[in-house]
């Protein structure tokens, strides 16, 4: 009697998924039905047991199956709060998952943690935070953005943030030493759209001259593939009682990212290594500086990109991981708005808008770049880390003040490196003229269903010239952290 199975696909085709899935701590259930979007299921088929199988033969490990103790997993954890010190019990469970390929129990971890840090476990509880509602379609609906300028004045880095406030995925998230000029906000929203080769139906942000560029970039691409919507502008700018929802990321951030790097940056200003007025100081940190905390944001965003956050009943939007839900919108039953763009539009708005050798773009002027990188050269490029940071800023500022004049001597104008800055932050960048804001329609679900056809109406992506987006999908925000370290023992914010 022939096998009434189908045979498992190449293991070549879904040995990278496969592993995603399991890295996101999917269990074995929903990672085969996940991967039937990876093969042929015509052809071929692949149990919850063929995943059991295949995750022993790729030797992935469940939690039970490593059998970690306190001790195992002791210096691990160390590492971790020395970066995210108020970090709590499921939080690092995530990061040993993600970072370190460590499965411990919740017990294992708790029991760790009040070993070390007894007093921040009783300390942290859960806080009630005041909760706003958002309207929004769907995936790709809205991209909202907010800077984060509270780095900026102490050590002279500032951050900018965009997500995706449907799925609460995370487009970007950069530090540079401005956020002000618009020139850099547009070039991180066209580098955005590159990577998924579309844009949303419309942007949101603050009043603001910093975001007049991707205003302007968001409305001119969606009247070029919508002539329909001349006239209108495809941007929101956020009201009082309306905030960006990439303003509940950044109370995340504060309590969970922030502590450790502040910790490390204002024991050097303490010491009296580095002071922001100082230009040849300045200009060594922020060499050294923003490559650094840009792997650890980066690092950040695929924690939050990958974790599912808490279960909220005050929300209809599914409930997954953000990152899967922009990935599979079809799995969870909502609607992808992307707005699909070619690249040369693209490259047509960015020549205008981010042209690549304005100055914005320079980490620091190129003559102090050029020797920096010799100078880091001579010191056997030593890696920089949370432990080694400070050594390595102090010796490569070193080879500088050896020099006796280093304006003339290496040709860096230190001396316009404060009027350079304010000329940069303040380059203005006019909205475009004649554009009619946009309106948006925001009701109640009609039946609470997702994208039903009768709660949504007629917003669809052949439809967005009418200008009803939004639409009558609503989510309801919160910046609590209980929605990123679940339990008890969540993280704080301030």
């Amino acid at each position: 009697m022939p096998n009434q199975h189908k045979p498992l696909p190449p293991l070549e085709d879904i040995r990278g998924p496969f592993k995603a899935y399991f890295d996101m701590d999917l269990p074995d259930t929903e990672i085969a039905e996940h991967l039937k979007s990876h093969y042929d299921t015509k052809q071929y088929g692949c149990s919850v047991i063929s995943v059991r199988r295949l995750r022993k033969q790729l030797g992935l490990k469940r939690t039970r199956q490593q059998k970690h103790t306190t001790e195992s997993i002791k210096e691990q954890v160390l590492e971790i709060k020395k970066k995210f010190p108020h970090r709590g019990i499921l939080a690092v469970r995530k990061n040993l998952r993600q970072e370190f390929k460590i499965r411990a129990s919740e017990n294992t971890v708790k029991e760790l943690l009040r070993q070390i840090e007894p007093d921040a476990m009783r300390q942290r509880k859960g806080k009630k935070f005041r909760r706003t509602k958002f309207y929004a379609a769907g995936v790709n609906d809205c991209w909202t953005q907010d800077q984060h300028d509270k780095w900026g004045p102490r050590f002279g880095l500032w951050l900018h943030n965009n997500i995706d406030p449907f799925t609460g995925f995370n487009n970007w998230l950069q530090v540079w030493w401005t956020n002000k000029n618009p020139r850099l906000i547009v070039k991180y929203f066209l580098d955005a759209c590159r990577k998924l080769e579309a844009i949303p139906v419309y942007t949101q942000s603050d009043p603001g001259n910093e975001n007049n560029g991707v205003a302007n970039a968001q409305t001119i691409m969606r009247q070029t593939l919508d002539p329909e919507l001349a006239g209108t502008l495809q941007h929101k700018w956020k009201t009082k009682k309306n905030n960006p929802k990439s303003e509940a990321n950044w109370s995340v951030m504060r309590a969970d990212l922030s502590p450790g790097l502040e910790d490390l940056f204002e024991k050097g200003v303490q010491n009296g290594w580095y002071d922001v007025g100082i230009p040849i100081e300045n200009l060594v940190f922020r060499w050294i500086a923003i490559p650094f905390v840009q792997v650890q944001l980066d690092l950040w965003v695929v924690h939050r990109n990958q974790t599912k956050p808490r279960k909220d009943r005050n929300k209809v939007t599914p409930h997954g991981i953000p990152e899967l839900l922009r990935a599979k919108p079809d799995f969870f039953g909502i609607v992808d708005f992307k707005i699909p763009v070619n690249p040369e539009l693209l490259d047509e708005v960015e020549a205008e808008f981010a042209p690549a050798n304005h100055e914005v773009f320079q980490l620091t002027p190129p003559e102090f770049d050029r020797w920096a990188n010799t100078y880091y050269t001579q010191m056997g490029k030593p890696l920089v880390t949370y432990d080694t940071f400070w050594d390595v800023y102090r010796e490569l500022l070193a080879y500088f003040m050896r020099v006796p004049n280093v304006e003339q001597d290496l040709h860096i104008p230190l001396s316009l490196h404060a009027e350079t800055e304010r000329r940069i932050n303040e380059e203005e960048l006019p909205l475009m003229l004649g554009q009619q804001p946009l309106r948006m329609v925001e009701m109640p679900p009609s039946n609470g269903e997702l994208n039903s056809p009768d709660a949504a109406g007629p917003s669809t992506i052949g439809q967005t010239s009418r200008n009803v987006y939004g639409c009558p999908e609503y989510v309801h925000f919160t910046s609590s952290e209980d929605e990123y370290d679940e339990g008890d023992e969540s993280v704080n914010s301030d």
